[in-house]
């Protein structure tokens, strides 16, 4: 079996990678940004737990570190996680001629972290998008003075890289033309360009798979059951469903034409009353709900893992299971924190109950329920999770 670093270890895609690797033999390395809380670090099949600089504080030292680590166990295979990561490994010519990488290529990366890019290849491809505006100075928001609000506001790239560090991008809503000025202006100091979008109301829903050479394997669905932050954020429960045609369809017309080799995610937004569809966004790495397909029947790491590796294809398809919910517990908290604050005003649409809610966040099973970082194989990920939740809340209440 094969020595493989994971990177990111903070992340659930991460814990869900080191269990699926370890059960299969391989000898993992779990490394994360140092000071941050690792729950894949503490899993039984991390071999070793380590740490490198912060990426978005410099890109150099970040990869120093990363050959260290190479070097020191022998790896095989180097998996990053996150936008944080894989970016900088896919510049990373060096590293690449010592180690496999796996990341898409520089030119794939660059695409998909451009969410302007993005929508421009999703419209060219005829899949429904938001109404989208590039802004570079105020004096371009008199082109949206029509649209509805709230109107979304969000980063050009994933994270703005600049001279070897990094800005994180987020997603902002404007309210009113005032509110808007004033965050539009805010964000524009910190980065040069952003995007408005029209708002996509309805439900979330996902769609995976594998590609290579123009081809598309394992293709999975599911739908968000409930998001950390309602108004549009990581989810913290979602369920497998079968796969929708209209769906399958742009998502592969979207993967095969950016010219994507080995797993991606495309997120769609479907509106509850009409049933349309608009583009969200698209992932070329491992996405934050990676133990769904996992605990549904398909093991998208191992896959990725043989295909980098040996260049063994996956089967075409797999017959996962559906209906199947995978939760994250402690986002399920953060999902109450946030609905405990209430329906922000201007909010268009129907916003979750925060007492239904608190009732399903606290039903521990039903027939299909699984859990991303909770498991009686590997329990102390789980239980360090919940513990780091707690602490964490008690001291920020604390200062």
């Amino acid at each position: 079996m094969s020595r493989i670093l994971v990177l990111d270890g903070h992340s659930s895609a991460a814990l869900a990678f080191v269990r699926s690797l370890g059960k299969v033999g391989h000898w993992v390395v779990v490394a994360s940004a140092a000071g941050t809380f690792a729950a894949a670090t503490k899993s039984r099949y991390c071999k070793v737990a380590g740490s490198y600089p912060n990426p978005v504080e410099g890109v150099e030292p970040f990869i120093d570190s990363v050959l260290n680590l190479v070097n020191t166990f022998e790896i095989d295979l180097v998996i990053p996680i996150t936008d944080s990561t894989v970016w900088p490994l896919s510049q990373a010519v060096e590293l690449s001629s010592l180690v496999r990488l796996a990341v898409p290529t520089r030119e794939i990366v660059e695409l998909v972290s451009d969410k302007y890019r993005t929508v421009t290849l999703a419209q060219s491809l005829g899949v429904p998008v938001p109404q989208t505006l590039l802004v570079k100075t105020l004096d371009e928001l008199g082109e949206v003075s029509d649209w509805d609000y709230p109107i979304v506001i969000k980063d050009r790239y994933s994270i703005n890289w600049k001279d070897g560090k990094g800005v994180s991008g987020g997603v902002l809503f404007a309210y009113d033309c005032v509110d808007l000025h004033s965050k539009v202006e805010a964000r524009l100091v910190k980065v040069n360009e952003v995007l408005l979008q029209s708002f996509s109301p309805g439900e979330g829903v996902g769609f995976s798979c594998f590609s290579s050479d123009g081809k598309m394997f394992l293709p999975f669905q599911w739908r968000r059951l409930r998001e950390k932050d309602p108004r549009g954020s990581g989810s913290s429960a979602r369920m497998s469903v079968q796969l929708d045609e209209d769906i399958e369809r742009h998502s592969r017309a979207l993967i095969l034409n950016a010219g994507f080799q080995g797993i991606a995610m495309v997120e769609f937004k479907r509106n509850r009353h009409n049933g349309a569809l608009t583009l969200m966004e698209i992932n070329g790495r491992p996405w934050g709900s990676m133990q769904l397909p996992i605990h549904a029947g398909i093991n998208y790491p191992q896959y990725l893992v043989e295909w980098f590796l040996n260049s063994t294809l996956p089967p075409e398809t797999v017959a996962y299971r559906q209906n199947i919910t995978c939760r994250w517990l402690t986002a399920d908290f953060v999902h109450l924190e946030n609905l405990w604050e209430g329906q922000p005003k201007g909010w268009p649409e129907s916003y979750p109950n925060f007492w239904v809610n608190l009732f399903k966040v606290l039903l521990p099973w039903h027939p299909g329920l699984r859990y991303d970082h909770l498991s009686f194989d590997d329990p102390k990920p789980g239980i360090l999770d919940i513990i780091n939740w707690f602490l964490s809340r008690l001291g920020s209440r604390s200062k």
